[in-house]
């Protein structure tokens, strides 16, 4: 028996059901993106500009410093600093174990003792939100340790690409208030909203740091648009879910690596009703050059995490901009979702390793000498945030293929420098020279600053716009740590008080002024 008019109801019910989920996915709330600027639920714009405080991805388990301060007190000083944001590091074994940090760890916060490690975090996080701060959460490493994770990658033995995203569905869910049981029940729940209405969280750092390790291939580390066997020449964006690698959680494509745990995490939203996060992307470690290719080189290095070369691409290797869908599988992939990717890199000075442009020919505006500071960030990670900056490279130098990947293009997006950080002495923050420590940092908090506020002294020569921002890091057992002995006080006044409130933002930004504890009364920021 023919049923012709099922088949029609079918397909009519089949179309209602994907344009439904469509618009419901093109509505969603939550923070979002346009151009080179994060929007609020209220349709402001909300710049980030705030601190790491890690722990939790060590192998203590918890946030560092409650062995001599409560953590109501550790956040207070971020909020007293003008931080309005805050990176939380976290690790999958701290996830998935939930154990007991040692008590040594939390000698003076009483309310955190016999609690779990997810607990301990949900107690700041709610803390954060009801002092009007935000969060991001940030998968730091698979196994408790470090760093990045050795292997450069997002998965590790014992830990494999499948239990990183379920774990950040995890996440999103006890984000979302929905206590969790793994390794053991939650006892605290989360608080959705802040004390300003938004969301405590304004979404989840996917990796830190992907990178190809020393000693190691480009193709044995993470890669960027290496498709992970479906050739890039001739599909440049391919379903992130198709590949054979997925199954058994050996791929090295990191940017289809975001995109399926972005995917997933939007399509859980989708499913729940609930708003959208911001999925932040860094970078990798290095991209071949455009006389290069990715199995035999040669490669541009960067910083692990800092090198988002792949997204344009260049004449040789097609470029690879992440573009999310709400939910999918290796048939098929849920509505598109524009607008809420943001770029991350990760940037230090020759303190951490003295790379070829930190000589004595180092300056900072475009143009300037071959090593130029403005230009290294431009190349590496900046252009994305610059008019048109957005633009890949499609197969054989074709334009890019937008139309294939159902989303609307983009030519600018927002860029996060999501870790930067210097010493405590003043040779660290101020100049003492061409290809110093001092002279980079002195550089990279103008270029945040042209970004907010273009000036003659800080104007690098590019249109930087909206720049976002962590410094790296709060703690003080930190080389680079922004409080003093004992998690009191700042370890460094000038880093606080000439340089780094000069480029926060928001209700909470220090106010200039030359009394205590004003911005600028260690002087006012040096010129570049």
């Amino acid at each position: 028996m023919q049923r012709k008019p099922t088949h029609g109801l079918t397909r009519f019910f089949n179309v209602c059901c994907l344009l439904l989920a469509a618009a419901s996915a093109a509505s969603a709330a939550g923070w979002t993106t346009s151009g080179t600027k994060i929007i609020s639920p209220t349709g402001a714009p909300f710049t980030i500009a705030g601190v790491n405080w890690y722990g939790f991805e060590t192998r203590d388990n918890v946030a560092h410093g409650m062995w001599t301060k409560d953590y109501k007190t550790i956040v207070d000083q971020i909020r007293q600093h003008g931080y309005n944001t805050i990176r939380i590091p976290y690790s999958n074994a701290m996830w998935e174990l939930n154990p007991v940090p040692n008590s040594n760890q939390l000698s003076a916060c009483a309310e955190c003792k016999g609690k779990r490690a997810r607990d301990i975090m949900a107690l700041i996080v709610n803390y954060a939100g009801a002092s009007g701060l935000h969060v991001i959460l940030d998968n730091h490493r698979s196994t408790a340790g470090n760093s990045a994770q050795e292997n450069g990658l997002w998965y590790a033995t014992g830990y494999t690409e499948q239990a990183w995203i379920r774990d950040w569905v995890s996440v999103q869910e006890w984000v979302h208030g929905v206590r969790q049981t793994l390794g053991a029940p939650d006892t605290v729940t989360v608080n959705y909203l802040a004390s300003d209405g938004l969301p405590v969280v304004l979404g989840y750092d996917l990796r830190n740091e992907p990178h190809t390790p020393s000693r190691k291939a480009y193709l044995d580390g993470a890669t960027w648009g290496t498709g992970d066997g479906i050739s890039p020449a001739t599909n440049p964006n391919p379903n992130p879910f198709a590949p054979a690698c997925v199954a058994s959680s050996t791929c090295h494509d990191w940017r289809l690596a975001a995109q399926r745990a972005g995917d997933t995490i939007l399509g859980e939203a989708l499913r729940r009703g609930w708003d959208y996060p911001l999925i932040f992307v860094e970078g990798t470690g290095m991209y071949p050059t455009a006389a290069g290719t990715a199995g035999s080189g040669p490669y541009d290095g960067y910083w692990w995490g800092g090198c988002l070369l792949g997204v344009n691409g260049n004449a040789n290797n097609p470029g690879a901009p992440i573009v999310l869908n709400a939910g999918g599988n290796a048939s098929g992939l849920g509505p598109a979702v524009n607008n809420q990717v943001v770029y991350s890199a990760h940037d230090y000075g020759p303190a951490l390793y003295r790379q070829s442009w930190f000589n004595a020919s180092t300056c900072y505006r475009s143009g300037c000498s071959a090593s130029s500071l403005a230009d290294v960030w431009k190349k590496f990670w900046a252009h994305l945030n610059l008019p048109g900056g957005v633009n890949p490279v499609g197969p054989g130098g074709t334009p890019y293929p937008w139309a294939n990947t159902g989303h609307t293009g983009y030519s600018q997006a927002p860029v996060w420098v999501g870790e930067f950080g210097t010493g405590k002495a003043d040779a660290d923050v101020l100049s003492s020279g061409a290809g110093s420590q001092g002279q980079w940092f002195t550089a990279m908090i103008n270029f945040i600053r042209s970004s907010q506020a273009r000036t003659a002294s800080n104007d690098s020569g590019l249109a930087v716009a909206d720049l976002h921002w962590t410094y790296w890091a709060l703690n003080t057992e930190d080389l680079y740590g922004l409080l003093g002995s004992n998690y009191a006080g700042l370890a460094n006044t000038k880093k606080q008080y000439s340089f780094l409130c000069q480029i926060q933002s928001g209700p909470l930004a220090l106010p200039q002024g030359t009394g205590s504890g004003q911005c600028g009364s260690t002087g006012p920021l040096p010129a570049p």
